[in-house]
Protein backbone atom coordinates (compact mmCIF):
# COMPACT_ATOMS: atom_id res chain seq x y z
CA UNK A 1 0.00 0.00 0.00
CA UNK A 2 1.03 3.36 -0.54
CA UNK A 3 1.02 6.28 1.90
CA UNK A 4 -0.37 9.48 1.26
CA UNK A 5 2.89 11.42 0.31
CA UNK A 6 3.70 8.70 -2.38
CA UNK A 7 0.39 8.29 -3.63
CA UNK A 8 -0.21 12.17 -4.27
CA UNK A 9 3.36 11.49 -6.27
CA UNK A 10 2.31 9.18 -8.44
CA UNK A 11 -1.34 11.04 -9.15
CA UNK A 12 0.99 13.96 -10.16
CA UNK A 13 3.21 12.30 -12.48
CA UNK A 14 0.34 10.45 -14.23
CA UNK A 15 -1.42 13.57 -14.71
CA UNK A 16 1.87 15.46 -15.70
CA UNK A 17 1.90 12.69 -18.37
CA UNK A 18 -1.45 12.30 -19.14
CA UNK A 19 -1.22 16.25 -19.78
CA UNK A 20 2.34 15.84 -22.27
CA UNK A 21 0.72 12.67 -23.99
CA UNK A 22 -2.27 14.96 -24.58
CA UNK A 23 -0.08 17.41 -26.08
CA UNK A 24 1.50 15.08 -28.45
CA UNK A 25 -1.45 13.37 -29.73
CA UNK A 26 -2.72 16.70 -30.92
CA UNK A 27 -0.38 17.55 -33.03
CA UNK A 28 0.86 13.86 -34.16
CA UNK A 29 -3.21 13.57 -34.68
CA UNK A 30 -3.54 10.18 -33.04
CA UNK A 31 -6.69 9.48 -30.48
CA UNK A 32 -5.81 10.25 -27.31
CA UNK A 33 -6.36 7.36 -25.61
CA UNK A 34 -4.35 5.12 -27.84
CA UNK A 35 -1.61 7.50 -27.34
CA UNK A 36 -1.77 6.81 -23.32
CA UNK A 37 -1.76 3.43 -23.60
CA UNK A 38 1.39 3.67 -26.37
CA UNK A 39 2.99 6.28 -23.51
CA UNK A 40 2.32 3.96 -20.76
CA UNK A 41 3.67 0.55 -22.79
CA UNK A 42 7.00 2.79 -23.37
CA UNK A 43 7.16 3.69 -19.15
CA UNK A 44 6.61 0.01 -18.56
CA UNK A 45 9.79 -0.91 -19.72
CA UNK A 46 11.70 1.11 -16.98
CA UNK A 47 11.52 1.12 -13.56
CA UNK A 48 9.83 4.31 -13.39
CA UNK A 49 6.48 3.58 -11.89
CA UNK A 50 5.49 1.15 -9.34
CA UNK A 51 1.78 1.24 -9.86
CA UNK A 52 -1.57 -1.84 -9.26
CA UNK A 53 -5.16 -1.84 -10.54
CA UNK A 54 -7.85 -3.65 -9.20
CA UNK A 55 -11.37 -4.82 -9.62
CA UNK A 56 -12.75 -2.41 -7.63
CA UNK A 57 -10.81 0.12 -8.36
CA UNK A 58 -11.97 -0.09 -11.95
CA UNK A 59 -15.71 -1.02 -11.22
CA UNK A 60 -16.08 1.24 -8.04
CA UNK A 61 -14.63 4.28 -8.83
CA UNK A 62 -13.15 4.68 -12.35
CA UNK A 63 -16.49 3.31 -13.92
CA UNK A 64 -19.58 5.17 -12.73
CA UNK A 65 -18.69 8.62 -13.75
CA UNK A 66 -17.78 7.32 -16.96
CA UNK A 67 -20.89 5.76 -17.59
CA UNK A 68 -22.65 8.46 -15.98
CA UNK A 69 -20.80 11.47 -18.07
CA UNK A 70 -21.92 9.64 -21.53
CA UNK A 71 -25.58 8.86 -20.13
CA UNK A 72 -26.07 12.37 -19.87
CA UNK A 73 -24.75 13.23 -23.00
CA UNK A 74 -26.53 10.66 -25.06
CA UNK A 75 -29.39 12.02 -26.93
CA UNK A 76 -32.96 9.94 -25.47
CA UNK A 77 -34.79 10.20 -28.45
CA UNK A 78 -32.67 9.36 -30.98
CA UNK A 79 -31.79 5.65 -28.39
CA UNK A 80 -35.84 5.40 -28.44
CA UNK A 81 -35.60 5.67 -32.12
CA UNK A 82 -32.78 2.68 -32.53
CA UNK A 83 -33.42 0.97 -29.12
CA UNK A 84 -34.07 -2.15 -30.86
CA UNK A 85 -31.18 -1.94 -32.92
CA UNK A 86 -29.25 -0.68 -29.75
CA UNK A 87 -30.81 -3.74 -27.49
CA UNK A 88 -29.51 -6.13 -30.85
CA UNK A 89 -26.16 -5.00 -30.52
CA UNK A 90 -26.00 -4.89 -27.10
CA UNK A 91 -28.18 -8.00 -26.14
CA UNK A 92 -27.59 -10.70 -29.15
CA UNK A 93 -24.86 -9.43 -30.45
CA UNK A 94 -22.48 -9.85 -26.86
CA UNK A 95 -23.94 -13.30 -26.73
CA UNK A 96 -23.46 -14.40 -30.68
CA UNK A 97 -19.61 -12.73 -30.19
CA UNK A 98 -19.18 -14.12 -27.01
CA UNK A 99 -20.59 -17.57 -28.38
CA UNK A 100 -17.99 -17.29 -31.55
CA UNK A 101 -14.77 -16.84 -28.99
CA UNK A 102 -16.00 -19.49 -26.71
CA UNK A 103 -16.66 -21.95 -29.19
CA UNK A 104 -12.97 -21.48 -30.88
CA UNK A 105 -11.12 -21.69 -28.06
CA UNK A 106 -12.73 -24.65 -27.17
CA UNK A 107 -12.31 -25.91 -31.17
CA UNK A 108 -8.69 -24.66 -31.67
CA UNK A 109 -6.99 -24.63 -27.65
CA UNK A 110 -6.83 -27.16 -25.21
CA UNK A 111 -9.10 -25.10 -23.08
CA UNK A 112 -12.07 -26.93 -21.43
CA UNK A 113 -15.76 -25.48 -22.30
CA UNK A 114 -16.21 -23.59 -18.83
CA UNK A 115 -12.68 -21.79 -19.17
CA UNK A 116 -13.50 -21.04 -22.94
CA UNK A 117 -16.65 -19.51 -22.10
CA UNK A 118 -15.32 -17.66 -19.18
CA UNK A 119 -12.66 -16.08 -21.24
CA UNK A 120 -15.29 -15.21 -23.75
CA UNK A 121 -17.41 -13.40 -21.28
CA UNK A 122 -14.93 -11.32 -20.64
CA UNK A 123 -13.90 -10.12 -24.32
CA UNK A 124 -17.54 -10.32 -25.30
CA UNK A 125 -18.37 -6.71 -24.31
CA UNK A 126 -17.40 -3.72 -26.47
CA UNK A 127 -15.49 -0.48 -24.50
CA UNK A 128 -15.23 1.22 -27.75
CA UNK A 129 -14.51 4.78 -25.17
CA UNK A 130 -11.00 5.86 -28.00
CA UNK A 131 -13.86 5.41 -30.93
CA UNK A 132 -16.15 7.93 -29.39
CA UNK A 133 -12.93 10.57 -28.77
CA UNK A 134 -12.39 9.49 -32.47
CA UNK A 135 -15.60 10.40 -33.83
CA UNK A 136 -16.22 13.53 -31.18
CA UNK A 137 -12.88 14.70 -33.34
CA UNK A 138 -14.36 14.06 -36.90
CA UNK A 139 -17.80 15.35 -36.23
CA UNK A 140 -19.57 12.20 -36.07
CA UNK A 141 -22.95 12.50 -34.30
CA UNK A 142 -26.56 11.46 -34.53
CA UNK A 143 -27.68 7.99 -35.35
CA UNK A 144 -23.77 5.86 -35.73
CA UNK A 145 -22.95 7.63 -32.10
CA UNK A 146 -25.77 6.57 -30.28
CA UNK A 147 -25.56 3.02 -31.77
CA UNK A 148 -21.66 2.10 -30.48
CA UNK A 149 -22.24 4.27 -27.42
CA UNK A 150 -25.68 3.06 -26.57
CA UNK A 151 -24.28 -0.72 -27.63
CA UNK A 152 -21.00 -0.20 -25.00
CA UNK A 153 -22.83 0.66 -22.36
CA UNK A 154 -25.66 -1.76 -22.63
CA UNK A 155 -23.27 -4.44 -22.92
CA UNK A 156 -20.87 -3.70 -20.20
CA UNK A 157 -23.70 -4.05 -17.78
CA UNK A 158 -24.46 -7.54 -19.62
CA UNK A 159 -20.90 -8.40 -19.81
CA UNK A 160 -20.72 -7.92 -15.76
CA UNK A 161 -23.50 -10.18 -15.15
CA UNK A 162 -23.15 -12.68 -17.17
CA UNK A 163 -18.92 -12.64 -15.91
CA UNK A 164 -20.48 -13.44 -12.52
CA UNK A 165 -22.32 -16.45 -14.26
CA UNK A 166 -19.76 -17.75 -15.74
CA UNK A 167 -17.39 -17.48 -13.00
CA UNK A 168 -19.39 -19.49 -10.62
CA UNK A 169 -19.97 -21.94 -12.94
CA UNK A 170 -16.47 -22.65 -13.80
CA UNK A 171 -15.28 -22.06 -10.25
CA UNK A 172 -18.19 -23.63 -8.61
CA UNK A 173 -17.71 -22.77 -4.96
CA UNK A 174 -15.11 -20.15 -5.52
CA UNK A 175 -16.72 -17.54 -6.58
CA UNK A 176 -19.63 -17.89 -4.35
CA UNK A 177 -22.95 -19.98 -4.35
CA UNK A 178 -23.02 -22.39 -7.57
CA UNK A 179 -25.19 -21.80 -10.36
CA UNK A 180 -25.97 -23.40 -13.22
CA UNK A 181 -26.87 -21.16 -16.65
CA UNK A 182 -30.44 -20.94 -16.41
CA UNK A 183 -31.25 -19.99 -12.68
CA UNK A 184 -27.71 -17.19 -13.44
CA UNK A 185 -29.51 -16.15 -16.52
CA UNK A 186 -33.28 -16.14 -14.02
CA UNK A 187 -31.07 -13.93 -11.60
CA UNK A 188 -29.74 -11.61 -14.25
CA UNK A 189 -33.49 -10.32 -15.70
CA UNK A 190 -33.79 -9.31 -11.76
CA UNK A 191 -30.51 -7.66 -11.41
CA UNK A 192 -31.29 -5.18 -14.55
CA UNK A 193 -34.95 -4.83 -13.09
CA UNK A 194 -33.74 -3.61 -9.72
CA UNK A 195 -30.79 -1.58 -11.28
CA UNK A 196 -33.26 0.39 -13.88
CA UNK A 197 -35.54 0.96 -10.78
CA UNK A 198 -33.16 1.84 -8.24
CA UNK A 199 -31.55 4.64 -11.48
CA UNK A 200 -34.63 5.70 -12.91
CA UNK A 201 -35.66 6.64 -8.98
CA UNK A 202 -32.72 8.14 -7.92
CA UNK A 203 -32.68 10.04 -10.81
CA UNK A 204 -36.15 11.20 -10.54
CA UNK A 205 -35.42 12.26 -7.21
CA UNK A 206 -32.25 14.23 -8.36
CA UNK A 207 -34.32 16.10 -10.92
CA UNK A 208 -36.96 17.24 -8.86
CA UNK A 209 -34.08 18.77 -5.98
CA UNK A 210 -32.57 20.48 -8.54
CA UNK A 211 -35.93 22.08 -9.08
CA UNK A 212 -35.91 23.50 -6.02
CA UNK A 213 -32.87 25.83 -6.77
CA UNK A 214 -30.92 27.14 -9.06
CA UNK A 215 -27.10 26.46 -7.79
CA UNK A 216 -25.02 25.08 -10.03
CA UNK A 217 -22.53 24.00 -7.31
CA UNK A 218 -25.38 21.93 -5.11
CA UNK A 219 -26.82 20.43 -8.91
CA UNK A 220 -23.25 19.21 -9.31
CA UNK A 221 -22.88 17.66 -5.96
CA UNK A 222 -26.17 16.15 -6.44
CA UNK A 223 -25.24 14.38 -10.04
CA UNK A 224 -22.48 12.83 -8.35
CA UNK A 225 -24.78 11.70 -5.19
CA UNK A 226 -26.65 9.94 -8.14
CA UNK A 227 -23.81 8.27 -9.54
CA UNK A 228 -22.20 6.63 -6.55
CA UNK A 229 -25.29 6.10 -4.70
CA UNK A 230 -27.13 4.82 -7.47
CA UNK A 231 -24.30 2.50 -8.13
CA UNK A 232 -23.97 1.08 -4.47
CA UNK A 233 -27.29 0.99 -3.47
CA UNK A 234 -28.11 -1.27 -6.12
CA UNK A 235 -25.20 -3.05 -5.71
CA UNK A 236 -26.31 -3.54 -2.40
CA UNK A 237 -30.03 -4.70 -3.10
CA UNK A 238 -28.65 -7.83 -5.36
CA UNK A 239 -29.31 -5.21 -8.63
CA UNK A 240 -26.62 -4.36 -11.32
CA UNK A 241 -25.03 -0.52 -10.47
CA UNK A 242 -24.38 -0.39 -14.14
CA UNK A 243 -27.45 -0.02 -15.61
CA UNK A 244 -28.77 2.27 -12.13
CA UNK A 245 -25.68 4.70 -13.23
CA UNK A 246 -26.81 4.64 -16.65
CA UNK A 247 -30.81 5.02 -16.33
CA UNK A 248 -30.38 7.84 -13.79
CA UNK A 249 -27.38 9.49 -15.96
CA UNK A 250 -30.50 9.44 -19.10
CA UNK A 251 -33.61 11.23 -16.74
CA UNK A 252 -30.57 13.71 -15.60
CA UNK A 253 -29.08 14.53 -18.78
CA UNK A 254 -32.36 14.75 -20.91
CA UNK A 255 -35.21 16.15 -18.14
CA UNK A 256 -32.85 17.68 -15.29
CA UNK A 257 -30.56 19.61 -17.48
CA UNK A 258 -33.15 20.86 -19.33
CA UNK A 259 -36.07 21.31 -17.41
CA UNK A 260 -34.39 22.06 -13.91
CA UNK A 261 -31.29 23.80 -14.37
CA UNK A 262 -30.56 26.72 -15.90
CA UNK A 263 -28.36 27.30 -19.24
CA UNK A 264 -25.02 28.51 -17.01
CA UNK A 265 -25.63 25.13 -14.62
CA UNK A 266 -26.20 23.07 -18.04
CA UNK A 267 -22.59 24.22 -18.84
CA UNK A 268 -21.19 23.56 -15.39
CA UNK A 269 -22.41 20.16 -15.03
CA UNK A 270 -21.36 19.41 -18.42
CA UNK A 271 -18.26 20.49 -18.49
CA UNK A 272 -17.53 18.96 -14.72
CA UNK A 273 -18.39 15.91 -15.77
CA UNK A 274 -16.18 16.23 -19.40
CA UNK A 275 -13.36 16.74 -16.99
CA UNK A 276 -14.07 14.52 -14.85
CA UNK A 277 -14.49 11.45 -17.89
CA UNK A 278 -11.11 12.94 -19.08
CA UNK A 279 -8.95 12.55 -15.84
CA UNK A 280 -10.30 9.20 -15.14
CA UNK A 281 -9.95 8.00 -19.26
CA UNK A 282 -5.87 8.95 -18.61
CA UNK A 283 -5.36 7.26 -15.92
CA UNK A 284 -7.11 3.98 -16.62
CA UNK A 285 -5.65 3.70 -20.07
CA UNK A 286 -2.21 5.07 -18.96
CA UNK A 287 -2.07 2.05 -16.35
CA UNK A 288 -3.28 -0.28 -18.96
CA UNK A 289 -0.25 0.28 -20.82
CA UNK A 290 1.93 0.58 -17.46
CA UNK A 291 0.80 -2.75 -16.72
CA UNK A 292 1.15 -4.31 -19.27
CA UNK A 293 3.63 -7.48 -19.50
CA UNK A 294 5.34 -7.85 -22.61
CA UNK A 295 6.88 -11.24 -21.78
CA UNK A 296 3.50 -12.57 -21.18
CA UNK A 297 3.38 -13.85 -24.52
CA UNK A 298 6.64 -16.37 -24.45
CA UNK A 299 4.17 -19.03 -22.79
CA UNK A 300 3.33 -20.99 -25.98
CA UNK A 301 -0.20 -21.69 -24.82
CA UNK A 302 -0.75 -18.03 -23.20
CA UNK A 303 -0.02 -16.98 -27.02
CA UNK A 304 -2.11 -19.42 -29.10
CA UNK A 305 -5.87 -18.66 -26.85
CA UNK A 306 -4.64 -14.94 -27.74
CA UNK A 307 -4.53 -15.07 -30.84
CA UNK A 308 -7.53 -17.59 -31.18
CA UNK A 309 -9.53 -14.52 -29.27
CA UNK A 310 -8.68 -12.12 -31.11
CA UNK A 311 -9.67 -13.47 -34.75
CA UNK A 312 -12.55 -15.22 -33.24
CA UNK A 313 -13.40 -11.80 -31.34
CA UNK A 314 -13.38 -10.54 -35.52
CA UNK A 315 -15.53 -12.94 -36.53
CA UNK A 316 -18.05 -12.77 -34.26
CA UNK A 317 -18.63 -8.97 -34.36
CA UNK A 318 -18.95 -9.74 -38.36
CA UNK A 319 -21.65 -12.07 -37.41
CA UNK A 320 -23.26 -9.55 -34.82
CA UNK A 321 -23.16 -6.60 -36.67
CA UNK A 322 -23.53 -7.04 -40.35
CA UNK A 323 -26.12 -10.32 -39.18
CA UNK A 324 -28.34 -8.86 -37.06
CA UNK A 325 -28.80 -5.41 -38.17
CA UNK A 326 -29.04 -6.33 -41.99
CA UNK A 327 -32.60 -6.49 -41.66
CA UNK A 328 -32.18 -2.43 -40.44
CA UNK A 329 -30.35 -1.85 -43.64
CA UNK A 330 -33.06 -2.01 -45.99
CA UNK A 331 -34.26 1.05 -48.12
CA UNK A 332 -37.36 0.52 -46.38
CA UNK A 333 -36.68 -0.11 -43.05
CA UNK A 334 -37.85 2.19 -40.29
CA UNK A 335 -34.83 4.24 -38.61
CA UNK A 336 -32.66 2.80 -41.77
CA UNK A 337 -28.95 1.83 -41.04
CA UNK A 338 -27.20 3.13 -44.04
CA UNK A 339 -24.43 -0.08 -45.13
CA UNK A 340 -21.48 2.47 -44.65
CA UNK A 341 -22.80 2.76 -40.78
CA UNK A 342 -22.09 -1.42 -40.58
CA UNK A 343 -18.78 -1.22 -41.59
CA UNK A 344 -17.74 1.46 -39.26
CA UNK A 345 -19.93 -0.33 -36.13
CA UNK A 346 -17.76 -3.14 -36.96
CA UNK A 347 -14.72 -1.93 -36.46
CA UNK A 348 -15.93 0.33 -33.98
CA UNK A 349 -16.03 -2.74 -31.59
CA UNK A 350 -13.16 -1.86 -29.34
CA UNK A 351 -12.80 -3.77 -25.97
CA UNK A 352 -11.07 -1.66 -23.17
CA UNK A 353 -12.12 -1.43 -19.51
CA UNK A 354 -13.97 -3.77 -18.82
CA UNK A 355 -12.60 -6.54 -19.92
CA UNK A 356 -9.35 -5.42 -17.96
CA UNK A 357 -11.72 -5.08 -14.56
CA UNK A 358 -13.03 -8.51 -14.79
CA UNK A 359 -9.92 -10.41 -15.70
CA UNK A 360 -8.16 -8.12 -12.46
CA UNK A 361 -11.26 -9.91 -10.78
CA UNK A 362 -9.99 -13.51 -10.69
CA UNK A 363 -7.75 -14.95 -7.97
CA UNK A 364 -4.60 -16.08 -8.92
CA UNK A 365 -5.35 -19.45 -9.20
CA UNK A 366 -8.56 -18.21 -11.29
CA UNK A 367 -6.24 -16.67 -13.23
CA UNK A 368 -4.32 -19.99 -14.63
CA UNK A 369 -7.02 -21.41 -17.24
CA UNK A 370 -5.12 -24.98 -18.25
CA UNK A 371 -2.03 -23.09 -18.48
CA UNK A 372 -3.03 -19.70 -19.90
CA UNK A 373 -2.34 -16.80 -18.11
CA UNK A 374 -6.28 -15.08 -18.26
CA UNK A 375 -5.09 -11.77 -17.10
CA UNK A 376 -1.87 -11.62 -20.25
CA UNK A 377 -4.70 -12.96 -23.01
CA UNK A 378 -7.34 -9.93 -21.69
CA UNK A 379 -4.42 -7.55 -21.42
CA UNK A 380 -2.99 -8.79 -24.92
CA UNK A 381 -6.34 -8.15 -27.11
CA UNK A 382 -7.33 -4.94 -25.62
CA UNK A 383 -3.63 -3.49 -26.03
CA UNK A 384 -4.31 -4.58 -29.92
CA UNK A 385 -7.94 -4.01 -29.96
CA UNK A 386 -7.44 -0.15 -29.03
CA UNK A 387 -4.34 0.44 -30.70
CA UNK A 388 -5.00 -1.10 -34.43
CA UNK A 389 -8.66 -0.50 -34.49
CA UNK A 390 -8.11 2.70 -32.63
CA UNK A 391 -5.21 4.41 -35.10
CA UNK A 392 -7.51 2.82 -38.18
CA UNK A 393 -10.99 4.03 -37.27
CA UNK A 394 -10.76 7.69 -38.09
CA UNK A 395 -9.02 6.62 -41.74
CA UNK A 396 -11.68 4.36 -42.04
CA UNK A 397 -14.30 7.27 -41.99
CA UNK A 398 -12.56 9.16 -44.00
CA UNK A 399 -12.83 6.56 -46.80
CA UNK A 400 -16.63 5.80 -46.21
CA UNK A 401 -16.75 9.56 -46.48
CA UNK A 402 -20.75 10.97 -47.55
CA UNK A 403 -21.51 7.16 -47.17
CA UNK A 404 -21.50 7.53 -43.41
CA UNK A 405 -23.18 10.57 -43.11
CA UNK A 406 -26.46 9.51 -44.18
CA UNK A 407 -29.17 12.13 -43.78
CA UNK A 408 -28.70 15.10 -41.41
CA UNK A 409 -28.24 14.44 -37.73
CA UNK A 410 -28.27 10.98 -38.18
CA UNK A 411 -24.22 10.57 -39.19
CA UNK A 412 -21.68 12.67 -38.86
CA UNK A 413 -22.72 16.13 -38.14
CA UNK A 414 -22.74 18.72 -40.75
Amino acid sequence: MLDFEEFELLAVELLLIAAAVAIAARYLRLPYTVALVIAGLAFSFGPFFEVSLSRDLILLVFLPPLLFDAAINMDLEELRRRLAQVGLLATAGTLVTGAAVALALYAFTDLPLKYAVLLAVMLASTDPISVLATMKENRVAGGLRTLLEGESIFNDAIGIVLFGIALAVAFPGEAGDDVTWWSGLSDFASEVTIGAAVGAGGGFLIHHLMRLLDDYLVEITLSVTLTFGAFLIADRLGGSGVIAVVAGGLLVGNYGTHRAMSAESQRAMLQFWEVVAFLINSALFLLIGLLFDIESLTESTTLLVTVVALLALLLGRGIAVYGLLFPFAHRRAPHRIPPAWLHALYWGGLRGSIPIALALGLTQDQRNLAGADAVAVVFWVVLVSLVVQGLTFAPLLKRLGDRVSGSRGTGVSE
